[in-house]
């Protein structure tokens, strides 16, 4: 029996998320969604000049797809950041529209976004239903497949790549990764609400995190008003995340105190029990008070629940990455981002080359503070530069992740912050291993 390619399009469609995923031969099973009552606020977009656009509901959510009439054959999936269903808001599904639409529009490229069939750290869920858009775009153009597929995401977005990136290998042709999230930034932060317990004396727990919080930083201080145990937390906060670099005392202004909240460890949550500081190495700045010998003696260690970050476990989002990659994977990073951390990218770079796979990774930093404030031209080039190596085989430049990152960030950052320290001697920018 013969079926048209229209007809097998629609056919695809109708099959679940996890079923697709099985049809590619990498079948995983899925965190499950937060138990919610979920409701939508439908895509209301127009098109841009000389493209059409499609919206709608899937079983994955809500989805836009965008195709220029000049359409250069290639697909973007766009994979958007957690939205924690928990805030104000937060049950609400809404799609995140790209900040370079308009720029893969103006060059040719389809790209299509998915709301996710819910919100919360889903990263399984979130992969699956970005997936599922590559059924929808080949409906709707007629069923023509893209000759290549990128997956592009930001911060939960951006572990989506690499996740798809390593669960379905022969689905992309490169994957960005922007700020992105994983299993090893969960660790600082079991890490942070370990060190904050042992400072403070008070430890949180889930039926009373909000006064425990309270009880924390009346002992600890306000990011920037610290009192000296807050400078000691502060110092372990940027020590664990990276080392002294740009910005990472400006980070830590949104994230001192919501570090502690989201480490501790008494919830059920999955990605929380896959957690551990245990093999974690505190270091502290000299003159503070606290050693990073005594720390590392006293601080609680918390166990992980091992198979949970197994290859082998039921869950693969929240096993470590292996490194194993066969398609360019670019990254970008902010060094003052205290909530998904420079260190993230390190672990990232760890496992790659333990892989043998150094040769598809490029890592990217940019000198801004805040989590994921990259500009339109920090993006716009990363992905340019992406899309020439796709094509090309020409690795582009990257930045090197590990060793002094006092003043790392100036080759790709665009503009240049206010307030940056812009290239002056550690003395000078108040970087210092104890200036807090």
């Amino acid at each position: 029996m013969r079926v048209s390619l229209l007809a097998l399009g629609l056919i695809l469609l109708s099959f679940p998320a996890a079923a697709m995923s099985q049809a590619e031969g990498q079948p995983f099973d899925v965190v499950p969604c937060p138990v919610r009552t979920w409701t939508e606020d439908p895509p209301r977009i127009a098109p841009l000049p000389g493209a059409r656009v499609f919206t709608g509901r899937y079983d994955g959510g809500l989805y836009a797809i965008e195709l220029p009439d000049n359409w250069n054959g290639e697909l973007i999936l766009w994979a958007h950041g957690n939205v924690n269903p928990n805030n104000p808001g937060g049950t609400v599904l809404r799609l995140q529209m790209p900040v370079l639409r308009e720029h893969w529009v103006r060059n040719g490229f389809a790209w299509a976004a998915s709301s996710y069939r819910c919100n919360g750290a889903i990263t399984g869920i979130g992969l699956l239903d970005t997936m599922a858009l590559r059924d929808l775009f080949f409906k709707f153009n007629g069923g023509r497949a893209a000759s290549r597929v990128y997956l592009v995401g930001v911060s939960l977005g951006g572990r989506v790549t690499t996740l798809g990136l390593r669960e379905f290998p022969s689905a992309f042709s490169g994957g960005l990764a922007q700020c992105p999230i994983g299993q090893e930034t969960n660790d600082v932060r079991v890490a942070i609400a370990a060190a904050a317990e042992f400072i403070t004396g008070v430890r949180p727990t889930v039926p009373t995190i909000q006064h425990d919080l309270t009880r924390m930083q009346q002992v600890l201080g306000k990011s920037p008003n610290y009192t000296e145990k807050g400078r000691q937390l502060a110092s372990i906060q940027i020590e664990i995340t990276g080392g002294p670099r740009p910005f990472a005392r400006e980070g830590l202004v949104s994230r001192f105190i919501d570090n502690i909240r989201f480490g501790i460890t008494n919830t059920p949550d999955a990605i929380v029990r896959a957690a551990t500081n245990t093999e974690m190495r505190y270091s502290i700045a000299d003159g503070l008070g606290l050693t990073s010998t005594e720390l590392n003696r006293r601080v609680t260690r918390k166990p992980a629940e091992s198979q949970l970050r197994s290859r082998t476990g039921p869950f693969a989002e929240t096993a470590l990455f292996d490194g194993q990659l066969t398609r360019p994977l670019l990254t970008i990073q902010g060094t003052g981002d205290l909530q998904v951390p420079v260190s993230q990218q390190q672990a990232l770079k760890r496992a790659v080359m333990k892989a043998g796979n150094e040769h598809l990774l490029v890592q990217r930093l940019m000198r801004i503070p805040g989590h994921c404030q990259f500009s339109e031209a920090e993006q716009r080039r990363a992905f340019d530069d992406l899309v020439s190596w796709v094509r090309t085989g020409v690795r582009p430049e990257g930045d090197e992740v590990f060793g002094n990152l006092a003043n790392a960030g100036l080759k790709f950052t665009d503009p240049i912050r206010p307030g940056d320290p812009g290239g002056l001697s550690i003395e000078k920018t108040g970087v210092r291993r104890a200036g807090l």
